[in-house]
C-alpha cells in the first residue's frame, strides 16, 4: 500500500492552494484529450468525475487526440502554443505531466523543458508498462534526455512498486512514489444476466496484450465448456483476430464489439463471468481495476503492477505471459466452478475499493502537489 510522504527538505507544514506565484496561477495538467481512448485518459476522467480538482485551479492542456497523424500533430502544436502563452502570462504555477513511452514521453519532455526554463516545478507521472523497453532501446543521447527530464521533477509518480524500483535504480530520482490508479464503485445496469462462461477482454487488440494467446486458449477450452465465449473489446486489427479464431476453429465463439465506453462497457461488465488480461507487460491497467470493481474474478499475467492487485488464488488467478498452457490452466478452475468465481469476484471488489478508492488517491496527490510549493529551488 502506498504511503503519504512529506516533501524532501520540507518542514511537513501543509501548504495552501493556490501556489504562491499569483492568485491566477494554476496547476497545468498535461495529458491526452478527455475524450481520448486509452488508460491515461480513463484515469483523468475518473479524477475529474471524483472531484479531485475541486477547490484547486487546474488547467488541462491536451497534448494528444485520437485520429490520424495530422490531427495528432495539430494537437501537439496547439498545446505547445497554449502552454507558452500560459507561461508568459504568469498563469502556470506548476505542471503535472502524464506520460507513457516513446512518442508520449517525447511530447511531454518538450513541455517539461519549457517548464524548467521558466522555473516552474513539475510532477512526472509515468503510466506506461513498457518504459523500460523504450529506455533500453534508446540512444545514449536520448537516455540522457530521459534522465534530465525525469530528474527535473520534484516528484515522480509510478503505478506499482516494481516500477518505483526500476526508476530508482535506472534514473536515480530521490522521490519516486507509487500512486495507484483510482477506481469508482461500479454502477451496473439492471436486467443483464451474468454468463459464467463468457470471458471479457478490454484493451488494445494487439499482440502485446496477449489477444492471440487468448484465442488459442479459447480453442483448447471450447470442447470442455459448450457455452464458452470471448468478448474481446477494443480497437486494433479485428481482421487478424477473426482470422486467428477461424484458424483455431472457434470463430462463432469470438465477439468483437470494438471500443466500448459508458453504458456499453457497463453492460459487458455485468454480462461477463470473468475478466481476462493476458498482456506481455502492463503498468496498472484501469480496465482490470474496473472489472474488479464490477465484481469480476480476474485471470491475468504476472507482469507490471498486476500481482499487486491480483493475489493468485484469492481474488483471481495468474498466468505467465505468452504461455497458452498457463493461461488455460488459470482459466479452467473459474470456468468449472461458478461459486469459486463468484467468491473471488467479491473479494476482488472489496479489495480494490478499499485499496484503490478515490480518498486514498486524493491524499497522495495532495501530498505531492504540496511539494511543488514546498521548496522553490530547482533540481538538477
Amino acid at each position: 500500500m502506498a504511503s503519504i510522504r512529506m516533501c524532501p527538505g520540507g518542514s511537513g507544514r501543509q501548504q495552501v492552494w493556490p501556489m504562491s506565484e499569483s492568485s491566477v496561477s494554476a496547476l497545468v495538467m498535461l495529458g491526452p484529450d478527455s475524450g481520448a481512448r486509452g488508460g491515461i485518459a480513463s484515469v483523468l476522467r475518473v479524477w475529474q468525475e471524483a472531484g479531485l480538482y475541486v477547490g484547486r485551479p487546474v488547467i488541462h492542456v491536451p497534448t494528444y487526440v485520437d485520429g490520424g497523424p495530422v490531427a495528432k500533430l495539430g494537437a501537439v502544436l496547439r498545446a505547445l502554443l497554449r502552454f507558452i502563452v500560459l507561461l508568459f502570462s504568469g498563469q502556470v504555477a506548476a505542471v503535472h505531466a502524464h506520460s507513457a513511452s516513446n512518442a508520449s514521453f517525447r511530447r511531454k519532455s518538450l513541455f517539461l523543458a519549457l517548464a524548467r526554463l521558466a522555473g516552474k516545478p513539475y510532477v512526472f507521472h509515468l503510466h506506461g508498462g513498457a518504459f523500460d523497453r523504450y529506455y533500453a532501446g534508446a540512444s545514449q543521447l536520448e537516455r540522457a534526455w530521459v534522465k534530465r527530464t525525469i530528474r527535473g521533477a520534484r516528484v515522480v509518480f509510478v503505478l506499482s512498486d516494481n516500477w518505483a524500483s526500476w526508476l530508482r535504480q535506472n534514473i536515480r530520482h530521490t522521490d519516486v512514489r507509487v500512486l495507484p490508479n483510482p477506481v469508482l464503485p461500479s454502477s451496473l445496469p439492471d436486467g443483464v444476466v451474468r454468463e459464467p462462461q463468457t470471458l471479457l477482454f478490454l484493451g488494445r487488440l494487439e499482440e502485446e496484450k496477449g489477444v492471440f494467446v487468448l484465442i488459442e486458449a479459447l480453442a483448447l477450452l471450447a470442447g470442455r465448456y459448450p457455452a464458452l465465449r470471448a468478448v474481446v473489446a477494443g480497437e486494433g486489427d479485428m481482421d487478424a483476430l477473426r482470422a486467428a479464431a477461424t484458424a483455431a476453429g472457434v470463430p462463432e465463439r469470438l465477439e468483437l464489439p470494438g471500443w466500448v465506453a459508458g453504458e456499453a462497457k457497463a453492460r459487458l461488465l455485468a454480462r461477463a463471468g470473468l475478466f481476462v488480461l493476458p498482456s506481455r507487460f502492463e503498468g496498472l491497467p484501469m480496465a482490470l481495476l474496473e472489472a474488479q470493481a464490477a465484481g469480476l474474478p480476474v485471470v491475468a499475467t504476472r507482469v507490471g503492477g498486476i500481482p499487486q492487485v491480483v493475489t493468485d488464488g484469492v481474488n483471481g488467478l495468474l498466468a505467465d505471459p505468452d504461455d497458452v498452457a498457463s493461461l488455460v490452466e488459470a482459466l479452467a478452475p473459474l470456468l468449472a466452478d461458478v461459486e469459486l468465481a463468484r467468491r473471488m469476484g467479491e473479494i476482488g471488489r472489496e479489495r480494490v475499493l478499499a485499496g484503490y478508492g478515490v480518498d486514498r488517491v486524493a491524499a497522495l496527490l495532495d501530498s505531492a502537489w504540496r511539494c511543488l510549493d514546498a521548496d522553490p529551488r530547482p533540481r538538477n
